[in-house]
């Protein structure tokens, strides 16, 4: 299925990420949590015009499932300093993007992605990030579903790249005591 993309039920921003990232009259089936879930997310999609919704099935009763790999901003700092990090794709907006971004790191942002998909490689490994992992989440989502297969979210964002305290370490710094 070309049209799965999977984020946040439980955002306020769920709608709205909806409206920019599905072309309008797309046929929608949601994975959802309950019923109740259910109801709630065809609630939010028809104020905004979809209303094509197929149905739904609770995610517990789904028997395959893909995860999300996820990166730590320590990880990907120690990548880019070895020279070996996957292509840094940010997603934020381009205020945000202006206001500081990784060097060497491509910038779309998530209201564009879907439309600028042919701007990156199929083949290449994507660390993906945002300013706090959600749109990151939803863009690395939406990557894996077009066929993208190296694919990784940066998890918490910018804000935590610019004020983690990664610990570096190498094997000789490790001391070992005698046991007993």
């Amino acid at each position: 299925m070309q049209n799965l993309l999977f984020h946040e039920l439980g955002s306020a921003l769920f709608s709205t990420w909806t409206g920019f990232l599905i072309p309008s009259g797309t046929p929608i089936a949601l994975v959802v949590a309950s019923a109740d879930k259910a109801a709630k997310a065809r609630l939010e999609l028809a104020r905004i015009g979809f209303d094509n919704v197929l149905g739904y099935t609770e995610a517990d009763s789904l028997k395959e499932t893909r995860q999300l790999s996820q990166l730590s901003v320590c990880d990907l700092k120690d990548a880019l300093q070895r020279g070996d990090a996957p292509q840094v794709l940010d997603v934020r907006t381009p205020r945000e993007w202006d206001s500081g971004h990784i060097q060497g790191a491509r910038h779309i942002p998530l209201a564009k992605l879907a439309g600028d998909l042919n701007q990156l490689h199929k083949g290449a490994s994507l660390a993906v990030i945002c300013g706090s992992g959600y749109r990151s989440s939803i863009a690395a989502s939406l990557l894996l579903a077009r066929g993208f297969a190296g694919v990784q979210n940066v998890m918490s964002g910018m804000e935590a790249y610019r004020t983690a305290k990664c610990v570096e370490w190498q094997a000789a710094d490790l001391v070992f005591r005698p046991m007993g």
